[in-house]
């Protein structure tokens, strides 16, 4: 992979649509990502329809492809290999390929992962590798996943079509064992497809059970349209958008289309069956290797995974605790495991680049006099419910936005019903960044809260309205010389900040209910913000006005015309591929 200036894309290709994922490289470090899928029968179509919106969307024609998906009909075999020599012998890993050699592939398949599950020789037992080792003897096992090679042939001459050249192609429950199986897990995965259900039982060893059930959602989309006398794209159409696995009474009674006389019900009677043939020929298939290896988890997957009550109705039908992780996780494990293989290559070359660097920055540094540079404020807070901030790499991304403030939220689950944050993430965070931290308090108690908060290390703390001792509450926070704030709730006047509004800091507006990302921005709301704005200025106070809520490069526009000097943005700056653009985008625009 050229690390200097490079995109790279990973596709996982379905029967019934196409998922992707572009990258764009620079420097050795991931410089802009997007993800973007199209659901189609077309697979040419979708193939191309998804490269170019990457494309697009990243800013670079992509260098090499990546493929996981359906490629077709498969098996799985696990053998063992003998090696004897007639003494004494040093194993290299000429000695272990040529075992990999014998292994026996049956006519119109190819193998497309090798997968070593143990080597053992007469004084050794379940070594990870035996190249070094001296002895008389190799035994190997190895499982191998294997592809018919005419459907793979079929993805292949699609691909070509599309005008793409993959670099390799990778089965996706492999990919998915490699991105999501923690060690000493015996880990299950599920991946409800189009074509086939695929299911597979992996171990730290390896996979220890691999199969495909030939049926799934395009022969339950097929029975409808026979059943229904629709056609196959409205039969698939509607399924997606109705069909549910824990059916409710009034089912009977709603249309599941407008175009058409049938019922939701008319629907699940169909899917319901369906679905219980595919978990019954499951649990046929892998009863012995369930027995066996007891998996502690199943990991569902596939565009099946999204229907309503597909959890529950595994769970159930296993008995075993089970994660959903939707439809695009195959893309994502491949994005993933491509990335982190090129590890030790990513280390060296930014070794290498510091090295450089810092020698042109002393070269330089004896003929440039340093100039401070003044660094632009940014109004802009990312919340911390849309982000995980256990993760480095959220700080990295904060700091190339130019962000200086974080807000981070924290609820109790009595002032609202939700459980979130706590002072022990405000540590966390405080422990990772020096920004300036505005905390949140969605709680009852707020004098306790606020207390342990500033002993966290918020430097400015917002508090509830309608909740006991909020003015003492206030005036202890600035005491510990901390900047205080009251946040107003939708339903609430801002008459009820009269009487402490000259003690504030700071007020905050809630344009829309607190407790939940992603709401709709409550427009009447502004009118609090121009009415504080206009109070401000009349009587000389010095309170900041903040929005939390909403807050997209539209409705920003509206609150900084109504006189706001702060915003908070989660869900939009969560879901932005670039995350600098989108944090200029929520600036005030000069006229």
């Amino acid at each position: 992979m050229n690390l200097f200036d490079s995109a790279f894309l990973c596709l996982d290709i379905g029967t019934s649509g196409v998922r992707g994922m572009g990258h764009r490289v620079r420097g050795g470090r991931l410089d802009k990502s997007a993800v973007f899928s199209v659901d189609s029968f077309d697979t040419v179509f979708a193939i191309k329809s998804v490269i170019d919106e990457l494309e697009r969307m990243v800013g670079a024609r992509f260098d090499g492809a990546y493929v996981t998906g359906n490629f077709g009909a498969s098996i799985f075999d696990m053998s063992a290999k003998s090696t004897k020599w007639n003494g004494e012998h040093k194993i290299t890993a000429s000695d272990v390929r040529a075992q990999i050699a014998q292994i026996g592939v049956p006519d119109g398949y190819f193998p497309m992962h090798i997968i070593p599950l143990r080597y053992d020789t007469p004084t050794a037992r379940n070594m990870v590798s035996p190249v070094g080792y001296t002895d008389r003897q190799l035994i190997s096992a190895f499982g191998t996943i294997m592809y018919q090679r005419d459907a793979f042939e079929c993805v292949s001459t699609k691909l070509r079509h599309a005008h793409i050249l993959p670099n390799s192609f990778y089965d996706p429950q492999w990919l998915l064992n490699a991105a999501l199986r923690q060690k000493k897990q015996t880990v299950m995965f599920l991946d409800l497809g189009a074509e086939f259900t695929s299911v597979s039982i992996w171990t730290d060893r390896g996979p220890v059970w691999h199969a495909k059930i030939p049926l799934g959602g395009t022969h339950i989309s097929r029975d409808i349209s026979e059943k229904l006398h629709i056609g196959f794209d409205d039969a698939e159409r509607i399924k997606r958008a109705v069909a549910c696995l824990y059916p409710k009474e009034m089912d009977r009674f709603t249309p599941a289309d407008t175009a058409y006389e049938f019922s939701r019900g008319d629907i699940n009677d169909i899917f319901l069956p369906h679905m219980v043939e595919i978990a019954s020929q499951i649990a046929n298939a892998s009863s012995g290797a369930i027995a066996k290896y007891h998996p502690t988890k199943i990991i569902l997957t596939g565009g099946g995974a999204t229907t309503d009550g597909a959890t529950e109705f595994i769970e159930n039908a296993f008995s075993i605790p089970t994660e959903n992780i939707g439809g695009d996780a195959s893309v994502r494990a491949l994005s993933a495991f491509i990335w982190n293989a090129e590890a030790a290559h990513r280390g060296a070359y930014l070794a290498r680049h510091d090295r450089w660097a810092r020698r042109w920055a002393r070269i330089t540094k004896l003929f440039h006099h340093k100039q401070k540079r003044r660094t632009q404020f940014i109004p802009i807070m990312p919340s911390t419910l849309c982000f995980n901030m256990r993760k480095q790499s959220t700080y990295s991304m904060f700091r190339a936005g130019g962000i200086s403030m974080i807000h981070v939220d924290i609820m109790d689950g009595f002032y609202v019903d939700r459980v979130a944050g706590g002072i022990p993430e405000l540590k966390l965070i405080r422990a990772h960044t020096d920004a300036h931290l505005h905390v949140h308090l969605m709680t009852e108690s707020p004098s306790v809260w606020a207390a342990d908060a500033v002993a966290a290390g918020a430097n400015t703390v917002i508090m509830s309205t309608n909740t006991s001792g909020l003015r003492a509450a206030v005036r202890g926070v600035r005491a510990a010389g901390v900047r205080a704030g009251v946040a107003i709730n939708p339903e609430t006047s801002v008459d009820i900040l009269k009487p402490i509004l000259r003690d504030l800091d700071e007020v905050m507006i809630m344009t829309v209910r607190p407790g939940a990302a992603g709401q709709e921005f409550q427009t009447e709301c502004l009118k609090k913000i121009e009415i504080l704005a206009a109070t401000r200025r009349r009587y000389g106070l010095k309170f900041v006005i903040s929005v939390d809520g909403g807050v997209n490069d539209k409705t920003a526009q509206m609150c900084w015309a109504a006189g706001a000097d702060l915003l908070v943005s989660g869900s939009y700056l969560a879901r932005s591929p670039d995350f600098p653009l989108a944090v200029q985008s929520l600036l005030k625009k000069q006229k």
